[in-house]
């Protein structure tokens, strides 16, 4: 388990940043925003198209995988935390988790788990699949995603993410339904490892609002849809270099409070 050691210290690396830390390392942004109605793109920043690590946006692509293969059989499969888990990780991750709690709260361990039931190849298959950024796995079964091979784009995530909701992925359309239902977000705030995050709350009251975090030592990732009554959007806001933990998630609600879906 040294690997995943070693990610639980990148993750809590990167969650210890803070505003005031020095920036010694060039912050760039973007922000992507798709009316899946009208085909249209709102697109700012300038790291639209550098290909980063997809963190724990990758839970994304593997609960598909999952359900799609049958490793799981349904989001209620619940594994136990292994016996060498390390103390020093959120208090959420010391119990058991289903699909859907391991999602909302980050749960490396239970996506490892997942990752070796899937095995290299299918994980390979799902990524050719998928068109998912540069589709590398060779760093390893149950890390590749955590800040080594695997890459991705925002402009990658944003395509991803609009044939995932236009059930235009190569798989069932019940996984797709189904993993589209676990990203929906309490009202007003965003979830993840470290707690609820207010996400320009309060929202309207029409509006449904599905997001998935992801953070490493450089990058923060929130990516997601948002529904307003007859309003369907994609978005992926993507902040990398030396920023605060929340930024990819202030830099979204500020953008979707600017485009006014929020």
């Amino acid at each position: 388990m040294r690997k995943f050691h070693t990610a639980l210290a990148l993750f809590w690396v990167a969650c210890a940043s803070t505003a005031k830390a020095p920036q010694a390392e060039a912050v760039h942004t973007c922000f992507l925003l798709y009316d899946l109605d009208h085909g249209e793109l709102v697109r700012e920043g300038d790291a639209c198209t550098t290909r980063v690590t997809p963190a724990s946006t990758f839970k994304i692509p593997h609960a598909l995988a999952a359900l799609d293969s049958g490793v799981l059989a349904s989001p209620s499969v619940t594994f136990s935390p292994p016996a060498d888990l390390e103390q020093d990780v959120p208090e959420t991750w010391k119990r058991d988790h289903s699909l859907q709690t391991a999602i909302r709260y980050l749960v490396v361990w239970y996506f490892q788990r997942v990752a070796l039931l899937l095995g290299l190849e299918r994980e390979r298959d799902y990524l050719a699949r998928f068109h998912y950024g540069n589709q590398d796995v060779s760093s390893g079964g149950t890390t590749f995603w955590l800040e080594e091979s695997l890459k991705i784009s925002p402009d990658e995530q944003e395509t991803f993410l609009v044939n995932l909701y236009r059930d235009r992925l190569p798989m069932s359309v019940p996984a797709m339904r189904t993993v589209r239902e676990l990203l929906i977000q309490p009202k007003g705030v965003v979830v993840n490892a470290m707690g609820e995050h207010p996400f320009d709350a309060p929202w309207p009251e029409d509006a449904v609002v599905s997001t998935k975090t992801g953070m490493s030592m450089h990058v923060r990732w929130l990516v997601g849809h948002v529904r307003r009554g007859e309003r369907a959007l994609v978005f992926v806001s993507c902040v990398t270099g030396q920023s605060p933990p929340l930024s990819a998630i202030d830099l979204a609600a500020a953008s979707l409070k600017r485009a006014a879906i929020l």
